[in-house]
C-alpha cells in the first residue's frame, strides 16, 4: 500500500547548508519555486513542478532529488517477480553500457524480466490519434509530460480541461504487463526524469506501478553488479526481434498529427521548455492565437532529460540511440499487428487543478519594497540577473518572502561600490573629524617634502593641540569632547586653502600642512587658526550634557630649511615648538628655530 502524500519526502530538495550562495538554481527556475531568504536558497515546495533545472544547473550537488532505491531493493528482497519497465530512452541514458550488458546487470540484480516503454508509446498514440481527428475538439494539450501536466494545474488552471485525457505511455505499458505477466507481479519503472517519481503515486494509477526510480538512481544500483560482471568472459547474447514503431514520436505523441500538417500550420503549435509554453499560453488567455493541439515537453524529448546521461548533449545521446538500434539481421514486428492481438488497456485519466496561491500586493507596498532596493518605477531596470523579468515582479516575490534583494545584481554592484568607497575613506579619513588621518598626512607630506628637495617650493607644518581637553572631555562627556573635535575641524577647513592640508594627528591633537609658504606667512596663518579655534565658544549637545564650552590652542611650527630630505625632523621640530607653547601656557603660537 502506498504512503499518504502527505508521508511522502518532497522530491526536490535543497538542505540550507548546502548552499554556496551562488543563486543559480533560483536564476534558471521557471516557476520561481527557489526562495532565497537570508543569503540561503531553498524549494517552495507548492510551486514546484519538478522540472529538474535547479539540479542540474547546481554543480555542488546542493539539489538533492529523493532516493526511492529503498523500496526497489525491498521488492527484489521479496519472494516477488520484480519486472523492470525501461522508458524507452534508456540506451542514451546507460550509455556506454551496451543492451546485452543492461539486460545481464538487472538479470544480476534479481530482476525477473525486463519491458520497455515502446508499446505503451504506440497505444497511448493511437489513443491521440482518436481524440484528434474528432470534430468537437477545441483545444488539446499533450498530457504525457508531468512537467507540463503540473504547469497547467497549477499555473493556467482554467486550461485544465484541455489537457488530454490520457495516461502517460508506461502507464499504458505497465497495465498491459499486468494483462499478460503472472497477477502477482510487481513492477519498477525507470525514467528519464524526477517528476515521474511522484506522478506514478496519482491514485488514478493506483496498483499500476509499484515504484518509480529514475536513471541516475539504477545506474547506481547497477554500479556492483556491473563490476562483478565485467569479471567474466563475454557472451554471445542473440539480437530480439525488434519492434517498428509506426504511431509514435516521443513519449506517445501521434506521428500523424504532425506528419499530416506544415510547419505553417496555427492548429498545431510544438513546444519544448516551460519558458516557450509560458508565452504561448499567455498568448493563447489574451487571445493572440487559437491554436487546436498543442504538442508540450519540458525538454527536447524525454531523451534530454535531466535523468539520462547529463554530461551528454541531446545530440550525442540522439546518435547514442538511433547506432545502438541499427543491428543487421533483426526481424522487425509491426506495433500496429502487435496491439491487433494484445489485451486492450484503459487510457483514459483526468486532471484536478490545484492553483498556486500568491498574494498581490498593493501598489503602495510594491513601491516600498522598491524603495527599500533604492528604486522606483522610473528607475527600474528590468535587466532580469535576479531571475526575474521586471523587478516589480521581484519586489513582489521579496514581499511574499520568496526573495531577497540579495539577487539584485546591479543593487549588490551599487552597494559594494559604496562599501569600497567608504572601505577606502576610512582608511585616509579620520572618522570623527572628517579629517584627513595620521597615515594619509605622511603620504601627502611625503609628496610636499619631495617637492621642496627638488624645486625649493617653500614648507611649513603647523601642529595643533586643544589646551586641557582632557578637562573638557570629562566635563562634557566623550560624546561631547567628540562634538568639540568635529567643529575645531569644522573652522580649520573653513580657514585654509584648498591646497593646504588639515588632518587629524591623534587624540586632540592636529596637524597641517602649508605648501608654498615660509615661516613669516605660516606663523600668520597659525595665529589665524589659534584665533579662529578659540574666538566662540562651542555648544554642546551631547552625551547628556547641553551647554557652552570656551576651546584654546597651542600651535607649534615648523619651517623646511636647506639640506633637509626627510620628514623626521621636520615634524620634531614642529612638535618642539608646540611642546613650548604647551609649557608656556597654551592659547599662543611658537615657531621652531632655523
Amino acid at each position: 500500500m502506498e504512503q499518504p502524500a502527505s508521508d511522502i519526502t518532497p522530491l526536490i530538495e535543497h538542505p540550507r547548508n548546502a548552499c554556496t550562495e551562488c543563486w543559480s538554481c533560483a536564476r534558471v527556475c521557471p516557476v520561481k519555486a527557489i526562495r532565497v531568504i537570508n543569503g540561503r536558497s531553498e524549494v517552495v515546495q507548492e510551486k514546484c513542478v519538478a522540472c529538474g533545472l535547479c539540479v542540474t544547473e547546481c554543480i555542488h550537488g546542493g539539489h538533492l532529488v529523493r532516493d526511492d532505491t529503498p523500496r526497489v531493493l525491498d521488492l527484489l528482497r521479496s519472494q516477488t517477480p520484480v519486472i523492470a519497465l525501461l522508458a524507452s530512452e534508456f540506451i542514451a541514458a546507460l550509455h556506454p553500457m551496451t543492451v546485452g550488458q543492461v539486460e545481464r546487470a538487472l538479470e544480476m540484480l534479481g530482476f525477473w524480466a525486463i519491458e520497455t516503454t515502446l508499446l505503451g508509446e504506440e497505444i497511448v498514440a493511437e489513443a491521440y490519434e482518436q481524440l484528434h481527428t474528432r470534430g468537437d475538439m477545441l483545444l488539446s494539450i499533450r498530457s504525457t509530460c508531468p512537467v507540463a501536466v503540473d504547469f497547467v494545474r497549477k499555473y493556467y488552471p482554467a486550461l485544465v480541461p484541455a489537457l488530454a485525457p490520457i495516461v502517460p505511455p508506461y502507464v499504458a505499458q505497465a497495465r498491459l504487463i499486468r494483462g499478460v505477466y503472472a497477477a502477482d507481479a510487481a513492477i519498477v519503472y525507470v525514467g528519464p526524469c524526477y517528476a515521474r517519481k511522484d506522478e506514478y503515486r496519482d491514485p488514478q494509477f493506483e496498483g499500476v506501478v509499484d515504484a518509480a526510480i529514475d536513471f541516475l538512481e539504477l545506474k547506481r544500483l547497477m554500479e556492483s553488479v556491473v563490476a562483478n560482471d565485467a569479471r567474466r568472459p563475454p557472451g554471445v547474447v542473440a539480437p530480439r526481434p525488434g519492434v517498428l514503431k509506426e504511431i509514435s514520436l516521443t513519449d506517445g505523441f501521434p506521428r500523424q498529427t504532425l506528419v499530416s500538417r506544415d510547419l505553417t500550420d496555427a492548429d498545431v503549435h510544438v513546444i519544448r521548455g516551460l519558458e516557450e509554453f509560458d508565452r504561448l499560453l499567455k498568448a493563447l488567455v489574451a487571445g493572440e492565437t487559437g491554436p487546436t493541439i498543442i504538442d508540450v515537453l519540458n525538454c527536447e524529448g524525454c531523451i534530454d532529460g535531466p535523468a539520462v546521461n547529463p554530461g551528454l548533449s541531446v545530440f550525442a545521446k540522439r546518435t547514442i540511440e538511433s547506432t545502438a538500434r541499427q543491428h543487421p539481421g533483426v526481424t522487425h514486428v509491426s506495433t500496429r499487428a502487435m496491439l491487433g492481438v494484445l489485451p486492450a488497456v484503459e487510457t483514459v485519466r483526468s486532471f484536478a487543478a490545484e492553483p498556486v496561491q500568491v498574494r498581490r500586493p498593493t501598489i503602495d507596498e510594491v513601491d516600498g519594497v522598491l524603495a527599500a532596493g533604492r528604486f522606483t518605477r522610473e528607475t527600474t531596470l528590468d535587466c532580469g540577473a535576479c531571475g526575474w523579468d521586471t523587478c516589480v515582479e521581484h519586489a513582489i516575490a521579496i514581499f511574499n518572502a520568496e526573495s531577497s534583494w540579495d539577487l539584485c545584481l546591479p543593487l549588490q554592484r551599487r552597494l559594494f561600490g559604496e562599501s569600497r568607497d567608504a572601505l577606502a575613506e576610512s582608511q585616509t579619513l579620520d572618522p570623527i573629524t572628517g579629517l584627513w588621518n595620521r597615515r594619509a598626512f605622511s603620504d601627502r607630506l611625503d609628496v610636499e617634502l619631495a617637492r621642496y628637495v627638488r624645486y625649493g617650493s617653500p614648507l611649513v607644518v603647523v601642529f595643533i593641540d586643544v589646551d586641557g581637553f582632557g578637562a573638557i572631555n570629562d566635563r562634557v562627556g566623550r560624546k561631547g569632547g567628540d562634538a568639540v573635535l568635529e567643529v575645531i575641524a569644522q573652522r580649520l577647513t573653513g580657514s585654509l586653502r584648498t591646497t593646504d592640508f588639515p588632518a587629524r594627528w591623534m587624540g586632540d591633537q592636529f596637524a597641517v600642512i602649508l605648501p608654498g609658504i615660509g615661516k613669516t606667512a605660516g606663523f600668520a596663518v597659525a595665529e589665524k587658526l589659534r584665533s579662529i579655534i578659540g574666538d566662540r565658544a562651542y555648544t554642546v549637545e551631547a552625551g547628556g550634557y547641553t551647554g557652552d564650552v570656551t576651546v584654546t590652542a597651542s600651535l607649534g611650527i615648523a619651517a623646511a630649511s636647506p639640506g633637509l630630505n626627510d620628514m623626521q625632523p621636520l615634524l620634531e621640530a614642529a612638535d618642539a615648538a608646540l611642546h613650548e607653547a604647551m609649557v608656556a601656557g597654551g592659547d599662543r603660537v611658537h615657531l621652531a628655530p632655523g
